[in-house]
């Protein structure tokens, strides 16, 4: 298995953050039509977003120039 380099961890899972954020304003919507669907796409991201945490953690170092992983998912208000 390829080693994967902490810059792209980092784009993925900002990548993951804003899909999270996009299926949660879909199951806030009234109009939705398939609310089960998103939630199972939802719980899928969700629990890639919890492995990229993992990873992403064991592999920044204290002292790194790559920001804390609070940061990469504050929420755009």
């Amino acid at each position: 298995m390829a080693e994967l380099e902490l810059s792209t961890i980092l784009v993925s899972i900002q990548s993951v953050q804003k899909q999270i954020e996009y299926f949660e304003g879909l199951l806030a919507s009234e109009t939705v039509k398939d609310k089960g669907e998103i939630q199972e796409l939802l719980l899928s991201y969700d629990q890639a977003a919890e492995n990229l945490k993992e990873v992403y953690m064991s592999k920044r170092s204290s002292g790194s120039n790559y920001p804390e992983y609070e940061s990469l998912i504050k929420k755009n208000l």
